[in-house]
């Protein structure tokens, strides 16, 4: 689990690093923390933030994986062309 407090200090090529599955969670509790409401202007903003990092790290993933599924699906089409 990504500790939030830790999360401001971050590097973008650090958080990257971390599961897929704990960047969508911690992105969930950051969305649940606006939505609350509790947060003051300047808190709000910095929770905003968080969040857009966030979802720039779940993104790269996704898209990453998308192009390993590709890569995969042509060397997959490859292959099968070969045995015929």
């Amino acid at each position: 689990m990504i500790d939030e407090g830790k999360l401001a200090v971050l590097t973008d090529e650090e958080l990257a690093k971390y599961p897929f599955d704990e960047l969508v969670a911690a992105l969930q509790r950051t969305v649940q923390g606006l939505e609350a409401g509790n947060a003051g202007l300047e808190e709000s903003i910095e929770l905003y933030k968080q969040a857009l990092r966030l979802h720039a790290a779940c993104d790269a993933r996704l898209k990453a994986a998308e192009l390993q599924i590709t890569e995969l699906g042509r060397r997959g089409v490859t292959e099968a062309e070969r045995e015929d």
